[in-house]
């Protein structure tokens, strides 16, 4: 799996980023960006092939140190909360593969995290406080926003339906 970090994020996370070169399957790809909302970090995950978002809120410094432990367990309990069975979400992550961090390659995907942001930015107050960082509730909530025209105008959670069948 790859997470395609933005630099402001990859900084807050201290890692170094490496070169994108593969070229494989989107579906198991991710784009990450930072954010701030009422002075709290918070990161929005979108899928690169799906444009699905995960959001997850309330970080601090631990937290950004098991990073990949936590977005796994993130995806899982978000796909099974969306009504996918276990089995196809156990075979997702395990097709994801290792984690690895890399530069962000698509300005198509960034534009729409921003779209996603401004979005999420007048809903997320609805779903705090909360004791997980995981806003499963906000990630359901952004998977029926419609995506812009490189989508072809479509919904990420019928584009994540339709490749979680293909598995």
């Amino acid at each position: 799996m790859l997470i395609q970090c933005t630099k402001k994020l990859a900084d807050v996370m201290k890692i170094k980023l490496e070169d994108y070169t593969d070229e494989r399957d989107s579906f198991y790809d991710w784009h990450a960006n930072l954010f701030m909302f009422d002075r709290r970090k918070g990161i929005i995950l979108m899928n690169n092939k799906t444009r699905y978002c995960i959001v997850l809120y309330g970080l601090k410094l631990n937290d950004f140190k098991k990073f990949d432990d936590i977005f796994i367990s993130s995806i899982e309990e978000t796909f099974i909360a969306e009504g996918f069975p276990l089995s196809k979400v156990k075979q997702y992550l395990k097709k994801c593969g290792e984690v690895k961090y890399t530069k962000t390659h698509d300005r198509s995907i960034l534009g729409q995290i921003n779209d996603f942001h401004i979005h999420i930015s007048w809903e997320i107050e609805y779903h705090l406080p909360s004791e997980s960082l995981n806003l499963v509730e906000l990630n359901k909530w952004t998977g029926q926003l419609m995506t812009g025209p490189a989508m072809g105008y479509k919904y990420p959670i019928d584009l994540l339906r339709k490749e979680i069948e293909n598995i």
